[in-house]
């Protein structure tokens, strides 16, 4: 067998009923890097496809038809099951959009980044998206707008310039227009965040829904929407614009937010456990996917310990703290 029928192979499993039975016998094969590369081009594979087939051309087009070595044995089965689903969503979606006299959608797809983080993704329009881990956004484009809902997580969009289509991205009570930018948004449970890199976008809360603006966001600003209002934007710190790079640079950052800085993309989370009371503030580069590395760094650093618990997560603890 080779290794791209390799690769097929896992992705039918892991997106299948036994996908945590055999999870660690995956992760066993991907750890070689040439396996790894080969499902995730497999995977990205997916995504274009997915999003290929829910427009107006490709649904008039037969699946089985296609030639082999675009879709493999096992991976065309599972691909015409998932498209079959997703084209009933489209069906939905398109009825529901005619009911309020909206144009009929011309794609429509679900991305998410389960297994790695971050996740590049390359849109139809030239857009790029990057998911972050556990992270999920809805894509629908049509005549007159590229549309997306984050659903969870974060997530960076690198926007291509369209005079008439404007680049929307809604995220719980929020709504961002751009037309040609980068900017990221998080979803959390009791905000949604946005933080501009390059260009200028609008932002809106629930109360804008009719086309009212409430905020002009600059280059090198963040904000947020609390309680369906948009609050005053602020600079936005290093280490807000780094997640999507596996290193980490902080420069002078308070333990328990250098800590939660790091958490959001690591693999496994890190604790810390302090009783004293004297200021820490971290500074150096650290490596988002060894956390073993960034507690044993910090402790070394600032004299504590760290204890490896049960459930594989590293905590931080005071130095005197006695063994247990």
């Amino acid at each position: 067998m080779s290794l791209d029928q390799d690769a097929d192979d896992w992705f039918v499993r892991m997106r299948g009923p036994d996908a945590a039975d055999v999870r660690a016998q995956f992760e066993e094969w991907r750890s070689v890097p040439a396996h790894a590369q080969a499902y995730e081009r497999r995977v990205r594979s997916f995504d274009t496809m997915m999003f290929l087939a829910s427009t107006g051309t490709v649904r008039k087009r037969n699946l089985d038809i296609a030639k082999p070595w675009v879709l493999r044995t096992a991976f065309r089965k599972y691909a015409a099951a998932a498209i079959g689903l997703m084209l009933t969503g489209s069906l939905v979606l398109i009825a529901a959009q005619r009911g309020f006299g909206e144009p009929q959608s011309l794609s429509r797809m679900e991305v998410a980044s389960l297994e790695d983080a971050p996740r590049h993704i390359s849109l139809p329009d030239r857009s790029k998206l990057i998911l972050d881990r556990g992270s999920r956004v809805q894509i629908s484009y049509d005549h007159n707008q590229r549309r997306l809902r984050l659903l969870v997580g974060r997530a960076r969009f690198s926007v291509a310039h369209e005079r008439t289509r404007p680049f929307i991205v809604e995220a719980g009570a929020g709504r961002v227009i751009a037309h040609g930018t980068l900017f990221d948004v998080e979803l959390t449970q009791s905000a949604v965040r946005i933080a501009l890199l390059e260009g200028a976008v609008e932002v809106r809360d629930a109360s804008g829904g009719n086309g009212r603006k409430q905020l002009d966001l600059r280059a090198g600003q963040r904000t947020a929407i609390e309680g369906g209002s948009v609050v005053k934007p602020t600079s936005i710190a290093a280490a807000d614009s780094q997640w999507p790079n596996d290193m980490l640079v902080l420069g002078g950052v308070e333990i328990g937010e250098a800590v939660a800085v790091f958490n959001r993309t690591a693999p496994s989370p890190v604790l810390y456990e302090l009783r004293s009371s004297r200021p820490v503030r971290v500074t150096g580069a650290f490596r988002r996917s060894d956390p073993e590395g960034f507690a044993r760094q910090l402790a070394a650093t600032f004299g504590f310990r760290v204890e490896e618990l049960q459930d594989g997560s590293f905590a931080i603890v005071d130095g005197s703290r006695p063994e247990t």
